[in-house]
């Protein structure tokens, strides 16, 4: 779960590297892992990831003096390694990562679904396109079809997580070890949220007075929140959108949202203060600085099963994460791990360098 994590996570920080000058021969192999055999441009590819997540983490330790100016990464340590080795060994580690998923997938006759292949093409395609990936990765060596099967192959990781501590699996987690952890983390509730971003003061007193008159309609049973909804937000049958049909499972309550604790990937800044509402209870909530306000109605997360269908594997994650990674990691080192230095020593972690601002 972790190479799935970093991936989407590192994907988005837009810190990442970006030129080498070297060139290399197609589809030479630069690194065999067991029987799972990477070549130069994906070795590339995992480099620049590993240099972008070593960035992320020095940025993190920089005093508020030192992150105004230029900084000198190759001068940094992390983890008591200097920044180059420690970028070079994670790189190595990524693939290590990837090829125990893929081999143990492969032992247990696991592959992953049409669907979630297409699932990794889009999403490869529109940070490749939307996001200006191939401006990152192209002067590397690195082409879109690399960066699509990395992404793909991120996908393994959830499909043997999900073989083992799914259900039915060798390490499956108990139904209602499942259901209280889901209690523990997420909450459901109607939700309206309103910006007071460009608006005069005297336009937040008056949407003030309007969202508390919501609120007091709704404890006296006045108005419904669909009703609310609508009205705040102008829409009548006649401008209301037709509904897509679809085959996947909805919630009874359309309006609900999922919350989840900061742990989750569901994180709301409002969920501690949702969680502690009754089910049924009404609340204006102030959001910090005066940005806004939030007019919320707890919902019975219990009372509609599609929630504990739709959070289940979130959920086993949470549980299992954590020993699920050590597993892994123990598996990884224990593989064979060939790297044939005349295709990866081309590639200088000191020659990944970032775009010069336009």
């Amino acid at each position: 779960m972790k190479n799935i994590k970093r991936v989407f996570a590192l994907a988005l920080v837009l810190v990442m590297a970006l030129t080498v000058t070297a060139c290399h021969k197609k589809d030479e192999i630069a690194v065999k892992i067991g029987d799972v055999e990477f070549t130069s441009a994906y070795y590339m590819c995992a480099l620049i990831n590993a240099d972008s997540e070593a960035k992320a983490k020095v940025q993190e330790e920089l005093s508020e003096d030192e992150s105004t100016g230029d900084v000198d990464y190759y001068s940094k340590k992390i983890d008591d390694k200097d920044f180059v080795s420690w970028v070079e060994d994670t790189a190595i580690d990524y693939l290590k990562e990837i090829a125990a998923y893929k081999t143990l997938c492969k032992e247990n006759d696991l592959e992953i679904s049409d669907e979630e292949a297409e699932n990794a093409e889009s999403y490869a395609s529109f940070y490749w396109s939307s996001y200006g990936y191939s401006a990152y990765f192209e002067p590397n060596g690195v082409g879109e079809s690399t960066y699509t099967q990395y992404m793909k192959d991120s996908y393994y990781s959830n499909l043997y997580f999900e073989h083992l501590y799914g259900k039915g699996g060798e390490k499956e987690i108990a139904a209602d070890t499942v259901k209280t952890k889901m209690l523990e983390n997420f909450v459901v509730a109607d939700i309206l949220e309103v910006s007071f971003s460009d608006k005069e003061d005297d336009e937040i007193t008056a949407i003030k007075e309007q969202i508390n008159g919501y609120a007091t309609d709704l404890k006296n049973g006045k108005k419904t929140f669909e009703e609310v909804y609508k009205d705040y937000n102008a829409i009548t049958e006649e401008t209301e959108e037709e509904e897509t049909e679809t085959d996947e499972p909805q919630p009874k309550d359309e309006y609900a949202s999922i919350l989840g604790s900061s742990s989750t990937a569901y994180s709301s800044d409002y969920y501690s203060k949702v969680k502690e509402m009754a089910t049924g209870e009404v609340k204006v909530i102030e959001l910090d600085d005066d940005e806004g306000l939030v007019l919320a109605v707890k919902q019975d997360i219990e009372a509609d099963s599609y929630y504990l269908d739709t959070l289940d594997m979130t959920v086993r994650h949470l549980i299992s994460d954590e020993e699920y990674e050590e597993d892994i990691k123990e598996y990884a080192e224990k593989m064979d791990c060939k790297v044939i230095e005349s295709a990866v020593k081309q590639f200088k972690v000191k020659k990944i360098v970032e775009p010069s601002a336009s």
